[in-house]
């Protein structure tokens, strides 16, 4: 098995029980989070092999990005379930927000876990992913996938005269300084307004707050067959519709899955905020 890799120890933590490896064939993984399920089928074949069950919403579009692509045989189970422990896994990849009667009930039964410890912009990928990579020993793999992203992040990446001032807001929550908002928005082009107002995190604010902020722009999640519609009832709002977004058309709709990701769909986000900036064509 790998030594972890320098960035593990503030990104991830694994504890470890019986010794499993991909080279013998006793490695068999486990994974409890989307950005797992994603992340595993993109560190390819030889990795997906070992992968004996995925999330309860890899196959949920509101959320995962690779729906449909995990064999229907491997099983969808949840961590408290009897059906995963059934499946005798040598490793299950966790997260820090996995409830904490999970991960008891996984320790107890002295399995190996690998918990992803942070979410929170492009370096906290490239860590999980290699996090992921060094647990499943196929580090050279995840400096592929990570090769495959910032090619497509610089592609993107905008660097325009004027920076509109953008909020994405969900019913109240917006994404301020720390946030993968927060880098997808500033590689689009954009100031993220509350991350410029020095607040961090995840706010809650007030409609008439965002009235005052006046933001050039503002992102909404969406479901992904309706967007444009609900990208109008959002800008014809009493209140919203004051603000400068409305008046000029600029509520932009991202579907929830790209809005939210902390993986590769980051880049879907991007593309979508540097089509619509005044100086994409540019």
């Amino acid at each position: 098995m790998l030594a972890a890799t320098g960035v593990l120890p503030l990104l991830a933590c694994e504890r470890r029980a019986s010794p499993a490896s991909a080279h013998d064939g006793s490695l068999r993984i486990a994974s409890q989070t989307v950005l797992a399920d994603e992340v595993l089928w993109d560190l390819g074949p030889s990795v997906r092999a070992h992968v004996v069950a995925v999330s309860p919403m890899a196959d949920d579009p509101r959320y995962s990005r690779v729906v449909d692509r995990w064999p229907a045989p491997i099983p969808r189970a949840a961590g408290t379930s009897d059906a995963l422990l059934a499946l005798a896994p040598t490793l299950v990849i966790l997260a820090s927000f996995t409830a904490a009667e999970t991960r008891t009930l996984l320790e107890h039964a002295g399995l190996r876990t690998l918990v992803l410890e942070r979410f929170d912009g492009f370096d906290d990928y490239r860590a999980n992913v290699r996090a992921i990579a060094a647990a499943v020993e196929t580090p050279a793999a995840a400096e592929h996938v990570i090769a495959a992203f910032d090619e497509r992040l610089a592609t993107l990446r905008l660097h325009p005269t004027e920076r509109p001032r953008v909020v994405s807001w969900n019913e109240g929550s917006v994404p301020a300084a720390g946030t993968t908002f927060d880098d997808v928005a500033t590689a689009a082009g954009y100031r993220n307004l509350p991350a410029e107002q020095g607040r961090h995190g995840h706010l809650q604010i007030s409609v008439e707050q965002l009235v005052a902020w006046d933001p050039d722009v503002l992102v909404v999640p969406c479901d992904a067959e309706r967007c444009p519609e609900t990208t109008a009832e959002i800008a014809a709002r009493p209140g919203l519709r004051a603000t400068r977004a409305a008046r000029d058309g600029m509520v932009i709709g991202v579907p929830s899955r790209d809005l939210y990701s902390t993986g590769a769909g980051m880049l879907d986000t991007l593309a979508r905020l540097r089509a619509a900036h005044p100086e994409a064509a540019s």
